[in-house]
Formats: structure tokens, sequence, C-alpha cells
């Protein structure tokens, strides 16, 4: 049974999730005192008052009057969602597989869980987010919820990506920002910088390095004007490693002092451990041997998920220090990782073929270094170009001749 409880609850989250006050939500059809009342639900407002609030808010008015969504249902959603806040991504997908069978409900609340559970799809390799996309889109565009439908569907690029389907992804973000844009009843700012920042990140996984800087400056830019200043520490990270790769070292380490700048702010784990590294390529890249061997033992000594990382600058370093048999060792303990998606991380996971066989050359073990430089070379076969496509091609010709 609707209640004035329930249509207040709804128009007060409707209206914090678009970032409006109450005062631009009444306008001049009615005081903010009267619109808080409605909200505490302690005053029903009238059919022609309730269109007004849908009309300004982006959804039919009928929205407002649908049947309560079950308590169930809704303690089942605040229960997930905490779920996702401990990155306890595998227990919601066994949480929510087994409701996606048809017996989850035309509702918000519906769709809501179905977001969660493609994000957590996308974190454990589990098939099943596309469909659960697919009806989130039909719930929200139902009621005329068109970010939110917006937002649904731009988790797609993330699945996209974890399957190499780097230009399908590419699109699905352009088409998504432009629905976005001619649908959107206000600005989500925070959404406008996911969308820049995903186009960054998939331009440069298919060598388009000038776009990946533009639209990583771009999301910046936005954050800036704001005042926000969300992700702002990885779009840095994106510009420092885009300027490294181009040979600007200068460039690189301002970005990557300014990454150290935000990451201090948010005190994210998984950013400091990020920057941690940037440090230790940047040292490498400025022929800082000694300094990188001594950040990565630093580093090493937390015992963090970006260890074997820190496995191959380190053994990088030792390369060209001339410390073969460490750099070996080293070298050694370096695996890709499970979720590195992106090919310039994988690529770079595969460099440490090529440096093991150049040691083996070094070393007269031709035998091992050709067979080192084969493993690289063919598994970058189809990645764009890149300085560690570049060097793992320049070995195995230097080679085989």
């Amino acid at each position: 049974m609707t209640t004035k409880q329930t249509i207040g609850d709804k128009i007060k989250s409707l209206r914090t999730s678009k970032r409006l006050t109450q005062s631009d939500l009444a306008g001049e059809d009615m005081t903010k005192s009267m619109l808080s009342q409605i909200e505490n639900g302690k005053a029903l407002p009238s059919m022609r008052s309730l269109q007004i609030l849908a009309a300004r808010l982006g959804v039919d008015a009928g929205y407002f009057l649908e049947e309560d969504q079950s308590a169930e249902l809704t303690r089942l959603v605040h229960d997930i969602e905490a779920k996702f806040k401990r990155k306890n991504y595998q227990a919601i997908v066994s949480a929510v597989k087994p409701l996606m069978d048809g017996r989850l409900p035309m509702t918000v609340d519906a769709a809501r869980l179905m977001g969660f559970y493609v994000n957590a799809c996308y974190y454990t390799g589990t098939e099943g987010g596309e469909e659960a996309i697919r009806r989130a889109v039909e719930i929200y565009e139902r009621f005329n919820l068109y970010v939110e439908s917006a937002k649904v569907q731009y988790l797609a690029y993330a699945l996209l990506f974890t399957q190499s389907r780097y230009s399908e992804s590419l699109e699905l973000i352009l088409r998504v920002r432009e629905d976005y844009v001619s649908k959107k009843t206000g600005n989500d700012f925070l959404f406008e910088i996911d969308l820049h920042y995903a186009e960054s990140v998939t331009l440069s996984a298919l060598g388009q390095y000038d776009g990946s800087r533009r639209a990583a400056l771009a999301a910046i830019a936005l954050s800036r004007e704001e005042g926000v200043y969300y992700l702002t520490d990885h779009l840095y990270r994106v510009l420092s490693k885009l300027a490294l790769m181009s040979g600007n070292l200068d460039e690189s380490g301002m970005y990557l002092d300014k990454a150290k700048l935000f990451v201090q702010l948010t005190e994210d784990e998984q950013s400091v451990q990020l920057v941690h590294l940037a440090e230790i390529r940047l040292a490498n890249a400025e022929r800082r041997y000694e300094e990188a061997i001594m950040l990565g033992q630093k580093y090493q000594s937390k015992g963090t998920r970006y260890e074997s990382g820190c496995c191959l600058q380190t053994g990088i370093a030792l390369y060209h220090l001339g410390r073969d048999e460490e750099a070996l060792a080293v070298l050694s303990k370096v695996i890709l990782p499970d979720d590195a998606y992106h090919p310039l991380d994988r690529a770079a996971v595969f460099t440490s073929y090529a440096y093991k066989a150049k040691i083996y050359a070094r070393q007269g073990k031709m035998e091992e270094a050709r067979q080192q430089s084969e493993i690289a070379y063919e598994r970058v076969g189809q990645y764009p170009p890149s300085v560690y496509t570049q060097f793992i091609q320049a070995t195995y010709l230097e080679l085989h001749g």
C-alpha cells in the first residue's frame, strides 16, 4: 500500500541522488517547508504537485504510486550493498544469482540489486552480467530514470573490457554518454567523470594514447571545475604513465607528484600501493636503479597485491646493474595477475621474459634466451604498439637475426 511516508521517501531519495536541494526541487510551485513535510511523510502532495515533482526529478508520476517494494527485498539490497562496500563479491554472486531466474519484481530496488550483481560478476569473472544489465535498464526506463539507466549500461564497459573487446567498449561508452546528455534532467558530475575515465582507459587499450590523454585531462578539468576531485589520483597516474611511455620523464614525475598528493587525502590502500609501484617504475626510467631496488625491497616487505609488478621493476633495475643471477631470481617471481585486463599491463608483465632472454644471452645461454624471447613475442602479438611491445619485439629480432 502506498502511503505518505513511502511517497516522501521516494521523492527524497531521488532528490538527493540528483544532488538537488529542497529549494531547487520546490521551485516556485511550492514552499520549501511544504516539500520538507512531504519528504518526511507529514503531508500528501496533490496529483498536480506530484506531477510537477516527477517532471523535475525525471520520472513518471506513477513511480511514486507503485506498490511498496517488499521489506524482504529492501533488506536484501541493504545487505548486498554492505557486502559490496566490503568487496565481498563472491558472496554477492552467490546471493543474487539464484534470483536471476525471473523472481525479481519490476521495481527500482530490484534494478539496484542487479547493478551490484553486475559489478560482482566483473570482479569474479562470473557470466550473466549482460542479462542483469538488460533487465535493470528495462526497469529504470519504465520509470523514466534515464540517468540511472545510463549508469547501469555503463557497467557493461567493464565486462567488455575483461573480454578484450576494446572497440566495443569504446562504442558503448560513447553511446551511453550520448544517451545521458540527451535525456538527463540534471548533471551527475561523478558519472560524467566515470565516463571520461573509462574513455581514457579504453583508448589507451586501443593504442590511441593522445586521445587517452585528452580524456583524462577532460575528467580532471571537470573535477576541478565542480570541486569534487573524484578519481583524481587515478587520472594523474594514468597521465604519468602515458608521459613515461612517451619519454617525457619530467611530465611523468609532475603528474605522479600530483597523484601522491591526492592519495594522501584519500588514504585509499590500493591507490597507495599503485603510487608506490609508479615511483619504482619512474626511478627505473630515470636510471636511478639503486633507488628503485631500495624502493622495491621496502615495498615487497608489505606483501601487497602488486608484488608481482614490484618484482618486475626490481628485476629490471638488477638487470641494468649487471646483477644477473639476482635479476633472474626476482624476474622468475613475476606472474600475470588475474585482474590484469589492460593490454599495457599485460605487455609490461611479459617484458619479464624479454629481460630474462637478454640476461641469458649475456651469459651465452642462447637456447634459453631465444626460448624466453619467443614466449614474450608470441604473447604480445595482438597488442597495440607500446614501449613494452617494442622492447619485446626488438629483443626477439636481436636474438633471431
